[in-house]
């Protein structure tokens, strides 16, 4: 247990600035794994000593050595964010290193000092032995899904161990030790039996069969150990172990003295030339494990998406019905108070600003795209290190297989797809002195999505929502309506909106366009936000227009690609305007 530190019990160095967010997202990692909120991540080449990861229990630090556990060379910004999955993938060997030290923490919380006094050092020996599979099986018990990411690293931490305590020179004692190290990981889950095949025929040449199998036994008992604070328990279990070992060479460890049996140089060469093969082997075995991990997980989550968009989309399509199936306008039996309270035909300077506007959709091109992923040998594109790292270590193992470590995108354009428009107008009590204008908004876009031969609904929201065009529709004339409501529904307004046109999943150019001073409830501003950030998020441009200064609004649209424009009290005047940051909405996903 060389990577656990518990002689140390001040601060290792301050972290390098350059890595610092690098050390935060160890930090929040171990802390996920280990269930626990005070850890913090030291990272840096060197931290950490040989092991590619190490823990210091006194100060609750997950060291990090980036050399071994990303490769000499690395800096920071070719890491990525550990805490995203994808790039766990991309780094696995120091994801395991640092899952294996957040083990550590959220089960060796026993008494370190304690144990030492208690038993004698070749006991205790056997405990720190003994707890490395402990940990391992209890962790993957919990996150079996890391189970390869400990294969790709636990063997290189067994052989960075040994540099700082090596095998005792008792050859049987050092096959005992190799195999709790690592045949009991392969009983914990942490590697295959295959990668360990030299291995075990190297401890059965020393022990044989039968003294192998009694030490299973005891390692096996220690792995069910689940009182993490109190490790009593496997005292009794250590000094069996010692007790076998003895027996097996004739003589007592504690007791020191001339050592019967030594190892001679052939033999730690065979049984360390056997540990790094076992190694390589779990590397190169963790890598094509991963792959079909992670192509399960994506798999897994695209199906898992797929299903929750279907669902959201049934049950806005049944909003929708309720919304659209009755007619426009507000219907009796609707809660809003809202009325109809002039119909007319537009003027000459609303028809030509909803020429101008319907101008500026035309120009934007927006252009619909279609990705394909193209994995090379060469650049260009995104070096994949993981793909690069499993190439090396194949043919190391002899295996010709010709890596494509470069990955890049390629999109598709497909110019003027079908252009939709969802238009949302709010007839809450802010709203009233503004319905003109907004009635007037409401007809330019709907002129000038025909115009362009696009499809347009629209619905206005207060109390209770009520559409004002069904999907496909063409609003002829300029209805104005009142905006005595006191609340506003956007959430339902958008719902059955969305369900009318399909804005979240469908296809070709899409534009949601909300005409409000955004001054909501709080839910309701929740609920906008949400929308908003779904329809950037799905590919759907957002405008949104607004008669005062946009400072309600502005809040809900912060952090997104929407485009709102303030000030549009008199849409004839900006019209252009309008059209050019309806342009900007489509482009801005696009």
């Amino acid at each position: 247990m060389g990577h656990i530190d518990y002689r140390r019990k001040t601060r290792a160095e301050v972290t390098d600035a350059k890595w610092l967010p690098v050390g935060a997202q160890v930090g929040q990692l171990a802390n996920i794994w280990a269930g626990r909120g005070d850890l913090v991540g030291y990272v840096g080449p060197g931290a950490g000593g040989v092991a590619p990861a190490c823990f210091t229990p006194a100060t609750a630090e997950v060291e990090v050595n980036v050399d071994i556990a990303f490769g000499k060379g690395i800096n920071p910004s070719d890491i990525g964010d550990l805490r995203e999955r994808s790039q766990q993938f991309e780094w696995p060997k120091a994801t395991g290193a640092i899952f294996h030290e957040a083990l550590h923490a959220r089960y060796s919380l026993w008494d370190i000092e304690g144990a030492q006094r208690v038993l004698s050092p070749a006991e205790f020996k056997a405990l720190v032995l003994l707890e490395e599979g402990r940990i391992e099986r209890h962790g993957l018990d919990l996150f079996p899904e890391n189970a390869g990411f400990l294969r790709a690293c636990v063997l290189q931490i067994v052989l960075a161990d040994l540099e700082d305590e090596p095998l005792p020179e008792n050859s049987q004692r050092a096959a005992a030790a190799l195999a709790a190290l690592t045949l009991a990981r392969v009983d914990a889950g942490s590697v295959e039996a295959e990668d360990t095949e030299g291995i075990k025929a190297s401890v059965i040449a020393q022990l044989g069969e039968d003294t192998l199998g009694k030490l299973r036994d005891i390692w096996l008992s220690a792995q069910t150990h689940d009182n993490h604070v109190d490790a009593s328990g496997l005292y009794e279990l250590a000094r069996q172990w010692v007790a076998l070992l003895n027996e097996v060479t004739g003589e007592d460890e504690d007791e020191g003295g001339e050592q019967p049996g030594g190892m001679s140089a052939g033999e730690l060469a065979d049984l360390l030339d056997a540990l790094g093969e076992a190694a390589d082997a779990a590397e190169v075995g963790s890598y094509e494990q991963l792959v079909d991990q992670q192509t399960a997980e994506e798999w897994k989550e695209e199906a898992k998406a797929r299903q929750s968009d279907a669902k959201q989309q049934q049950e806005h399509e049944r909003l929708a019905e309720e919304c659209f199936g009755k007619g426009t306008g507000p219907m009796p039996e609707t809660r809003t108070r809202s009325t109809l309270q002039t119909t007319r035909p537009p003027s000459g300077e609303e028809r030509a600003a909803a020429v101008k506007v319907a101008q500026m959709l035309d120009k934007a091109k927006y252009r619909d795209r279609d990705e394909v992923e193209i994995h090379s040998i060469l650049p260009p594109g995104r070096l994949r290190t993981r793909a690069m790292v499993q190439g090396a270590a194949l043919k190391a193992k002899g295996v010709m297989s010709q890596a494509e470590p470069w990955r890049r995108t390629v999109r598709k354009h497909v110019d003027d797809p079908t252009l939709t428009i969802g238009v949302m107008v709010d007839i809450s009590g802010s709203m009233s002195e503004a319905m003109e204008p907004m009635a007037v908004t409401a007809w330019v876009m709907s002129e000038a999505v025909r115009r362009v031969q696009g499809r347009a609904a629209m619905v206005y929201y207060g109390e209770a929502v009520f559409p004002t065009l069904k999907p496909g529709q063409h609003l002829s004339e300029v209805n104005i309506y009142t905006a005595p409501d006191g609340t506003e529904k956007f959430d339902s307004a958008f719902k059955a909106l969305n369900g009318g046109l399909n804005l979240l999943n469908g296809t070709g150019a899409r534009l949601l366009v909300v005409v409000s001073d955004g001054c909501y409830t709080g839910p309701e501003v929740q609920a906008a936000k949400r929308w908003v950030n779904a329809c950037t998020k799905a590919g759907a441009g957002v405008l949104w227009l607004s008669i005062d200064n946009g400072m309600h609004a502005r809040s809900i649209v912060s952090g997104t690609s929407a485009v709102l424009l303030p000030n549009t009290s008199k849409p004839t005047a900006v019209a252009t305007e309008i059209g050019a940051a309806a342009a900007r909405a489509l482009t801005s996903v696009g």
